[in-house]
């Protein structure tokens, strides 16, 4: 682990708010046209793409609550600060997509097929999915955009990015914004298909597979932040260089075990059992321990709380300090 390779919390945190913010307002455009045509034309796969939007709306302003809450500093009741909150908020902000956005456009692509319905105002519902790609083409480029800082700051792909970031706000923003294309274009596709053949079997069907997308997405939203929520483990890889880094400390002989694991999107809390060189007094362990601490704390700021307990080398008697 390395200043890099998780530094830049509070710029990260800043690109994060600009993402949602960006997706907050085109989504809120997009929604009230989409909530027109829909009614102008009948189309199911409109009104499904509608209820989409209307979800991410509501889950950017959970995640504009979720950034200004972890943001908050640590207190008395929370001594380890209020990055958690972030990913409650991502949470919620997951189910809102799976309830309002995939389980009420399925049972709208059902109806659909069971009650089929005829096709009005062709074109404004053309115009209106067209400007709809437009506008969360556009987002989706600032959330891309963002989420390529990131990931260069940590010498990752994007995809490696996507899979381990500890930030859920970017990842459901840049996960909203692709499915926003694919369902306007999957809606766009049904109403061509509903007018050329005149039936609305396409516009149900595409109904039920814009459902079907935002519940997958939505799974694997609320997947990720479970993981977080219950103290997910740092990636192997940057806990390797922190013992590196600590191997590399004056007056430390080995590192016995290791764990890091997020308390935040810019906060790891760290324990570690470590071998002192030998020969040490009481008064030389405790303040080793203390220049290790804040040593290793300077170089990699994320780390919020950082445990060094001295414990014996393999074949010691116990004793860890001269007499």
């Amino acid at each position: 682990m390395s200043g890099d390779d998780h530094g830049g919390a509070a710029a990260e945190s800043g690109e994060s708010l600009r993402s949602v913010l960006v997706a907050l307002a085109a989504n809120t455009t997009i929604a009230t046209a989409k909530g027109v045509a829909a009614l102008m034309t009948g189309s199911s796969a409109l009104f499904a793409e509608t209820l989409h939007t209307v979800a991410d709306a509501g889950n950017e302003v959970l995640l504009f609550v979720a950034i200004r809450r972890s943001d908050k500093p640590e207190d008395a009741s929370h001594p380890f600060g209020y990055g958690p909150e972030r990913y409650f908020w991502a949470l919620l902000a997951a189910i809102g997509m799976f309830v309002i956005g995939g389980a009420v456009s399925v049972w709208e692509g059902v109806s659909t097929l069971l009650h089929p319905v005829e096709l009005e105002a062709f074109w404004v519902g053309v115009t209106i999915l067209v400007l709809s790609i437009v506008l969360d083409g556009i987002s989706r480029a600032v959330a891309v955009r963002n989420l390529r800082a990131q990931a260069e700051r940590r010498g990752l792909s994007v995809r490696e990015m996507l899979r381990e970031t500890a930030d859920p706000t970017i990842t459901t923003v840049y996960l909203e914004d692709t499915v926003d294309v694919l369902g306007a274009l999957i809606a766009l596709a049904a109403l061509v298909l509903h007018r050329v053949t005149g039936s609305s079997i396409p516009d149900a069907i595409a109904t039920l597979l814009i459902g079907a997308l935002l519940g997958y997405v939505a799974y694997r939203l609320a997947r990720r932040n479970r993981d977080l929520l219950s103290n997910q483990a740092v990636p192997e890889r940057y806990v390797d260089q922190l013992r590196e880094r600590l191997r590399a400390q004056a007056g430390l002989e080995s590192v016995e075990r290791l764990d890091a694991v997020y308390l935040g999107p810019g906060d790891v809390l760290v324990a570690a059992d470590v071998v002192l060189t030998p020969g040490l007094s009481t008064d030389d362990v405790a303040a080793r321990i203390a220049d290790i601490r804040a040593e290793v704390r300077r170089e990699v700021p994320v780390i919020r709380r950082l445990s060094l307990t001295p414990v014996p080398r393999d074949g010691d008697d116990g004793g860890l300090v001269s007499r």
